[in-house]
């Protein structure tokens, strides 16, 4: 996925992007990508080279003569915070999405935000201390709940009450001076994937994370969707045909209440009592206190019952992405989160039910595939985000001034 935005009314901008984009690129290719004159383009280049942005390099192969521009890795830096429910991924990032250095970190809770922003701001501030970075340009942070992506506020998150309306992006413009934008978690990682995973090169695609909660990440035309307030892709809370189970939103048949990581627990532990499954009865035995990861364990060692865990869930999280696939017709269906290490079993019921209900022509092409990028996916994306803005046409005259 490459940001959509190259052709803008900042000239200068547009040919910057072009470059941050490529990666390594000659003049003759921005003029292919761009439409702009050699003229026009030549100038622009000067005055980014001036600034300190880029810089021209011999290439690689001896054969070919023409000098190639690339992004000046160490001119500045951007930070990508990814926050989920028990830990947090702390990256800064060269602003050639090079990684400068990349931390991870335990949260026993993240109930309190005073506390939480606290201890997430001072994390941040140390790296910069370790890592001399003297200021840093822009920051991207993804949280585990929905956000209003206008405002930079919390919206009702359900499993941590005290966040909604919390001020974060004032708070954390306010601490590091520098833009800052707020995202919900999916939504990053579905960009990281499609920056630098297995959908670099795709317009059009889902994101599905499956974890504790169950969310979507609509990429269209290379740009999130959002829908009008910021919430679309809350695929957790559309129902499973026949299932009763209550979620905690109050309705009944919740894909999250029937396949989320927190309701494969109480299943797990309904399977070991009644000893409907060996293996969990003896996790559970053990003292074990079980988790999706013993159902995961239970199914790579043979567990029927655990299988057939796996199954139904991928099976219920297909059902539901089948209805996307039958309006959205993307080319990829990319899971990730916690589930996504159930592996073939998972995977194969999803792509099962996508297939069974929807039509040929939205399916035979479709590809559903497991995150390349992992747990770096939020980071990454968080990084782009903040990036992408900051080189925005609109933004780019105030990104100058910190040079």
């Amino acid at each position: 996925m490459k940001p959509s935005e190259l052709i803008t009314q900042n000239t200068t901008a547009q040919i910057y992007n072009i470059i941050r984009t490529a990666g390594e690129i000659n003049r003759m290719g921005i003029t292919r990508l761009s439409g702009v004159s050699k003229s026009t383009i030549s100038i622009q280049i000067n005055k980014l080279i001036s600034l300190g942005l880029v810089e021209e390099i011999s290439p690689e192969n001896s054969e070919q003569r023409k000098l190639k521009l690339k992004i000046r890795e160490g001119i500045g830096q951007v930070a990508g915070i990814f926050l989920g429910t028990t830990k947090l991924k702390a990256v800064i990032f060269n602003l050639d999405m090079s990684i400068l250095c990349e931390q991870e970190y335990h949260f026993e809770n993240i109930s309190d935000p005073v506390e939480t922003n606290s201890r997430i701001i001072e994390i941040l501030k140390e790296l910069c201390d370790q890592y001399r970075v003297r200021r840093l340009w822009g920051i991207g942070l993804g949280f585990p709940f929905p956000v209003d992506f206008t405002e930079g506020k919390p919206d009702s998150p359900p499993n941590v009450p005290l966040w909604h309306g919390y001020p974060l992006k004032e708070l954390y413009e306010k601490e590091f001076s520098c833009p800052v934008l707020i995202e919900n978690d999916v939504n990053v990682m579905a960009l990281g994937e499609g920056y630098m995973g297995s959908t670099r090169n795709e317009a059009d695609f889902l994101f599905i994370k499956a974890g504790t909660g169950i969310g979507a990440g609509l990429i269209i035309d290379g740009k999130i969707y959002r829908g009008a307030k910021g919430c679309a892709g809350d695929i957790g809370h559309i129902p499973i045909d026949g299932s009763t189970v209550l979620c905690h939103c109050g309705n009944k048949g919740c894909l999250e209440a029937v396949a989320g990581g927190k309701a494969l627990t109480g299943l797990a532990k309904e399977k070991a009592e009644s000893g409907e499954s060996p293996f969990l009865a003896q996790r559970l035995k053990e003292g074990c206190e079980l988790s999706a990861r013993d159902i995961n364990d239970g199914a790579i060692a043979g567990d029927l019952s655990c299988i057939k865990l796996v199954q139904d869930a991928g099976k219920a999280v297909g059902q539901v992405a089948e209805k996307l696939v039958s309006f959205l017709n993307p080319s990829s269906i990319v899971i990730g989160g916690g589930l996504a290490n159930f592996g073939n079993h998972y995977i194969g019921a999803i792509r099962e039910a996508i297939i069974r209900r929807s039509l040929h022509l939205a399916t035979y092409e479709l590809r559903v595939c497991f995150s390349e990028l992992k747990d770096m996916s939020g980071p990454m994306g968080a990084g782009t985000l903040i990036l992408d803005h900051i080189f925005s046409s609109k933004e780019f005259p105030e990104t100058l001034k910190r040079i």
